[in-house]
């Protein structure tokens, strides 16, 4: 190999690293910025966008392993729910993991796709897709609402033609969504489990709530703690193979 081939290719692996450590400080200050301003209205609309994901996980297992859904909602309080329609017990098992992880994996999908060809269509198949599910299963609803006001962002980031701007939702939708569904998972599965189980803290709810891990503790017997773990595991090895290991290819 020519002294020239050597240093040129040198040089293209350091401005890939250059990239990779331009993006991966892009996603800490993302993260910084949604955790100081997490009880904050401005971050209910990222929130609200997440709680889509989780239903939409649940939708999807639904089509798969059961017979579809009936409904789907989100609602101005970060709430939301599917009713599906199930096949029998695996079928219930399956819908009921889609959520959490569902929406972990469709944010890291979304970051992801950030680095390939299609980046330039996620914002606008998001759309679609939320407008389509709201149309069919919602009916006239916040649901409606919410994905026309995101459809109606998304046009004008569009017709704005600033690859700059697009980037930067992208990557502020797809950091924030891991974030909160992480958050989620820890805070509102395992943390209170283990408040219902032990009463730590007294102002926070003491009884069983009917979260999808209590559902899944019903039809597995396995306490719901337990899949509160699994989930939060699969998410960061899900993050973690997304944000921490995007390293260039060496000879």
């Amino acid at each position: 190999m020519s002294a020239c081939n050597f240093l040129g290719k040198r040089a293209t692996i350091y401005n890939i690293m250059g990239v990779g450590m331009k993006r991966l400080g892009r996603y800490l200050l993302i993260l910084a910025v949604v955790m100081i301003l997490w009880n904050t209205v401005i971050i209910k609309p990222l929130k609200l966008f997440t709680v889509f994901l989780h239903e939409l996980g649940h939708a999807f297992m639904a089509f798969v392993f059961g017979y579809g859904i009936q409904g789907l909602n989100i609602n101005l309080n970060e709430g939301g729910y599917t009713l599906v329609q199930s096949k029998g017990w695996f079928s219930s098992f399956m819908v009921l993991n889609g959520g959490y992880l569902g929406s972990v994996l469709f944010a890291v999908l979304i970051l992801w796709l950030r680095r390939t060809a299609f980046r330039k269509y996620i914002l606008g198949s998001a759309a679609i897709i939320m407008l389509g599910v709201a149309v069919r299963y919602s009916g006239i609803s916040f649901t409606l609402l919410y994905s026309v006001i995101f459809a109606i962002v998304v046009i004008i980031v569009y017709m704005v033609r600033n690859e700059n701007i697009y980037d930067w939702i992208v990557d502020i939708l797809g950091v924030s969504s891991v974030t909160y569904a992480i958050y989620d998972t820890f805070v509102d599965t395992i943390l209170l489990q283990l408040n219902v189980s032990l009463g730590i803290f007294s102002g926070w709810k003491v009884k069983q709530p009917a979260t999808d891990a209590a559902r899944l503790a019903e039809l597995t017997h396995i306490p719901a703690i337990v899949w509160g773990i699994i989930w939060l595991v699969i998410s960061i090895l899900a993050v973690n193979a997304v944000l921490l290991k995007e390293k260039p290819r060496r000879r």
